[in-house]
């Protein structure tokens, strides 16, 4: 079965999300789906991913051909939001950054559960960071999300940064950012919220 091109305006319909919001975070139509550079924070270009599905797993990949360096996926705009708040969301994927950029919250993407050393002390200009642990998805972390989520947190203490780091659980049902946004539209900044304070609670007796 031929499934339909994926666009941005068909990208945003599944996310929930405005296409111009979309648009702004640069991304673009183009004949193979959607395409987005991941950019450094100092403003330098990093690698080009390729969309062909509404889903990552399974639907986004590097350009092909492009030999550009891998970063971690943020942007000025996103940076600027850390530091706002004094805290940043280390994420997997991309679609998770759309849905907290929409909603003025921070976070940074890992482009892949293989490329977390793709995060540097740039990334992190706060004081607190609390990584996001999904559902276990063979797909998604080969070696598993714990695994993932070990990496990440070595990898954030491995570049230097010297607060607190958090594992942040959204719920018992709910794996991601992009999810707890299109399950209750309404609640997602307070559930966001109230989902920190729980990954604040859980930490107290020692940052992780």
């Amino acid at each position: 079965m031929t499934h339909p091109r994926v666009t941005v305006a068909r990208l945003a319909e599944a996310k929930h999300l405005p296409a111009d919001a979309l648009r702004r975070f640069g991304l673009s139509d183009s004949a193979e789906g959607v395409r987005f550079r991941y950019v450094s924070p100092s403003g330098a270009a990093g690698r080009t991913r390729l969309r062909t599905g509404v889903r990552g797993a399974g639907g986004s990949s590097w350009l092909p051909g492009d030999d550009a360096p891998v970063v971690a996926y943020s942007t000025p705009e996103g940076l600027g939001y850390a530091t706002t708040a004094g805290y940043q969301i280390v994420v997997e994927g991309e679609s998770d950054c759309w849905t907290a950029w929409h909603h003025g919250l921070p976070a940074v993407g890992i482009p892949g559960a293989d490329h977390w050393d793709a995060l540097t002390l740039a990334h992190l200009p706060v004081a607190e960071i609390f990584v996001q642990v999904e559902a276990d998805s063979a797909q998604t972390f080969p070696g598993g999300v714990a695994e993932y989520v070990a990496a990440v947190v070595g990898r954030i203490r491995g570049v230097g940064f010297t607060g607190a780091v958090h594992e942040l659980v959204l719920g018992p049902d709910v794996s991601d950012l992009s999810e707890l946004y299109q399950r209750a539209p309404g609640e997602f900044t307070a559930g966001v919220g109230r989902a920190l304070d729980r990954s604040r609670a859980t930490s107290e007796a020692g940052a992780v």
